[in-house]
């Protein structure tokens, strides 16, 4: 490293340490401390944080679903938490939002078995289709817009009321109002409209054929089978969330509320006995629970590397770790030397 020359400091009083705002004006070690009690104490290992994750999932999961068996016996245990704290005014709040949980449940106190879908065809058109229509024309109609672009636009917008039901009739006419509004020639717009229009939908004949040719393949497709037109990791990732209905609302409010009050330990990680700690050794609050958990979406961004970390980092810090200045470590299990 190249010398910096820096000005040599004036006279310095050693007696009073630095406060916390003044620590954010120069570089100290103090923003990298470790509390001397940490030391030697076992970390979780990559197993039973993935065991633990899969329990917190599952109950998100039927949080997600507006599930009863979930949902009140959580709320129970957090009333629980805070009663133990003495902390009344959250406990109103909690037995509050466990009325409206009540009252507002769509499903039965199940989370392996949903209500029925309404199997009747949609006949008109949701708002979300509409929204997607109207920006499709905006599109098509710009001169920018050739042969590609138009029908990228349009094969969302098939997608999309092929997802609602649409009937035939109604997806020809707004894909021909759609085509009238691009630059294409009149013969290319028949030609698209034809192409986008076959086997839309397909009929009972040409359903039990693919279902007959799924039959014979053998037994080896993936769990999850994205979308033929899914280019990214993240579209996969946020396809499987969808699909399992793990609502991210719900994911927010669990990995907040269970690290933050009960210095991080979710439901999961206590049957794993592995408990979340902070490095410097304060107790967690709310805030440093809801900065962590904002790490998973970071995770998700890095294409999973960011989980992945606590494979190779030195304290099997993931990414929702580095960021909030916390370990997982390992409950039960005695300190162990720093050498050898």
């Amino acid at each position: 490293m190249h010398p910096i020359n820096i000005p040599e400091p004036g006279q310095v009083n050693t007696d009073v340490a630095l406060t916390a705002k003044e620590t954010r004006a120069i570089v100290t070690p103090y923003a990298f401390h470790v509390d001397p009690e940490l030391l030697g104490v076992p970390l979780a290992s990559p197993a039973r944080r993935g065991v633990a994750m899969a329990i917190d999932g599952f109950i998100v999961l039927g949080l997600a679903k507006a599930s009863l068996l979930v949902m009140l016996p959580l709320l129970v245990y957090l009333v629980w938490l805070r009663l133990k704290l003495q902390k009344y005014g959250q406990v109103l709040l909690l037995l509050l939002a466990g009325f409206i949980a009540v009252g507002s449940a769509e499903y039965a106190p199940e989370i392996l078995f949903e209500a029925p879908e309404n199997t009747t065809k949609s006949k008109e058109l949701d708002v979300e289709t509409s929204v997607q229509i109207g920006l499709a024309a905006v599109t098509l109609a710009k001169e920018s817009c050739h042969d590609g672009c138009v029908a990228k636009e349009l094969k969302s917008v098939r997608r999309m009321m092929q997802k609602n039901e649409m009937s035939k009739e109604m997806a020809t006419d707004v894909l021909s109002g759609l085509l009238e509004n691009s630059q294409l020639t009149k013969e290319r717009r028949a030609q698209m409209l034809k192409e986008l229009l076959k086997n839309y939908p397909m009929s009972e004949a040409q359903v039990a054929a693919v279902d007959g040719v799924k039959q014979q393949l053998p037994a080896t497709d993936a769990w999850y089978v994205p979308d033929p037109e899914t280019k990214s990791i993240m579209e996969w990732v946020k396809g499987v969330l969808q699909d399992l209905g793990i609502g991210f609302g719900w994911a927010v409010f669990y990995f907040t509320a269970l690290v933050g009050w009960t210095n991080g330990q979710t439901i999961g990680k206590k049957i794993c006995q592995i408990q979340i700690v902070r490095l410097d050794g304060m107790p967690l609050d709310l805030w440093q629970a809801f900065s962590r958990q904002g790490g998973y979406g970071a995770g998700f961004a890095t294409g999973l590397l960011g989980f992945l970390q606590i494979f190779w980092d030195p304290n099997r810090q993931a990414i929702q770790d580095k960021g909030s200045g916390t370990v997982v470590i390992r409950l039960n299990k005695p300190k162990q030397p720093l050498h050898h």
